[in-house]
């Protein structure tokens, strides 16, 4: 441990010895002080002891257990129960030899022991190490604290590459669609990215990528990808070429066991269609003309992205008139179970949507959002992805 925390550390931390001997507090003092030790105090009493514990914050206590008035039991037990001081190591230093009676003074919370008469040796060996564990302690808290403060900035980075408020305000009252969208990550980041543009005055392009696991990892490549698009010219108007692009640039990039599925669309209003190409995307639902019967899934199947290159991926064409809708989804809405460890799978999503868009189609995805957060056992185990396209 010497080689993970230097001495360097440990000599200006503060120690506050209790004893109501002044010999003994003196002896204790000296020792420590000869040790290397520079920052020492002392308290005759365990009630002096309590009093000086705010002012003074001490990285160490060595507490004697018999003392007039507050013994060394009762100032432990306070300290173990004060909000700011409960993990402030504590050595107790006693001459009891009775196993019960030793046994007690860990039972109030005490961290180590030291038997009297004092040894020397013993004394100094047990102070390094309660000092080192805590040293180590804080480096720990220090570490995960910036590693907590990174993942929350890198974080909204990453919310800041999906579609926001105004470009979604702007596609809506450009396009006349209805845009509702829900994003959320399993942990501090996630795997999940989808994407929008307005092509042109009757088209509109879209795309939504799942890349396996979630996490830091996943994360760096929903960056990935947003770099790609940013910096190439990819044909939105054309799915396929989108999905080819893509597949051919995370091939290079992905490790071997990491994939993506990936749906890419375009909404032509001036034709009614809605042109597609999949990769291995969950099942997309799509209603036309109002008709809440024939509210029926897309065939999304295909190979995912990102593991060869020659795969042919292709578009396909439906149908898309006014009163009409299109909702796609991370595999998590139908993979994540409830109390009972259900899952709703497709069959379950096909009933819940079905039902809902008897409300209307503008319906589909807050209730299904809602059903599902209120349902679904958490944490959800995968990154959540719900965006509906729904056209008066």
């Amino acid at each position: 441990m010497d080689d993970v925390v230097k001495f360097e550390e440990l000599e200006d931390c503060k120690i506050l010895i209790v004893d109501d001997v002044a010999v003994l507090r003196t002896l204790i003092k000296t020792c420590l002080n000869k040790a290397g030790y520079k920052n020492l105090h002392t308290a005759e009493s365990g009630d002096q002891a309590l009093e000086m514990l705010d002012e003074l914050n001490p990285d160490l206590i060595i507490l004697d257990i018999v003392m007039p008035g507050t013994d060394g039991f009762e100032v432990c037990r306070q300290i173990r129960k004060s909000a700011t001081h409960s993990h402030t190591p504590i050595l107790i230093q006693t001459g009891m030899e009775a196993t019960q009676e030793r046994a007690e003074v860990f039972e109030v919370g005490a961290n180590d022991l030291i038997s009297k008469p004092i040894n020397v040796y013993e004394l100094v060996a047990r102070v390094k190490l309660q000092l080192q564990n805590l040293i180590l302690q804080r480096k720990e808290k220090a570490y995960q604290e910036r590693m907590e403060s990174e993942l929350n900035s890198a974080r909204v980075i990453q919310e800041s590459l999906l579609p926001g408020a105004e470009l979604i305000e702007e596609v809506e009252q450009q396009s006349g669609l209805l845009i509702q969208n829900h994003w959320k990550a399993s942990s501090e980041l996630g795997g999940d990215l989808w994407g929008l543009q307005q092509l042109d005055e009757n088209r509109i392009g879209f795309f939504i990528i799942d890349f396996s696991g979630h996490g830091v990892v996943s994360a760096l490549n929903t960056f990935r990808l947003h770099t790609l698009i940013n910096e190439s010219k990819l044909d939105w108007g054309n799915p396929k070429e989108c999905v080819h692009a893509v597949n051919a640039h995370l091939v290079k990039v992905l490790s071997p066991e990491q994939f993506a599925t990936l749906f890419w669309a375009v909404i032509d209003q001036s034709v009614n269609t809605l042109t597609y190409s999949a990769a291995a995307a969950p099942p997309v639902l799509i209603g036309v003309n109002g008709d809440v019967d024939g509210i029926r899934f897309l065939d999304t199947a295909g190979l995912p992205v990102g593991i060869i290159t020659s795969y042919e991926y292709q578009n396909h064409v439906v149908d898309f008139p006014p009163n009409s809708f299109v909702y796609v989804y991370s595999d998590a809405l139908i993979e994540s179970p409830d109390e009972n460890g259900d899952m709703w799978e497709e069959v379950g999503l096909m009933q819940r949507v079905k039902k809902y868009a008897q409300d209307g189609f503008d319906q589909i995805q807050p209730a299904t959002l809602k059903e599902f957060l209120d349902t679904a056992v958490p944490p959800i185990p995968d990154d959540l992805t719900t965006v509906c396209f729904i056209r008066d």
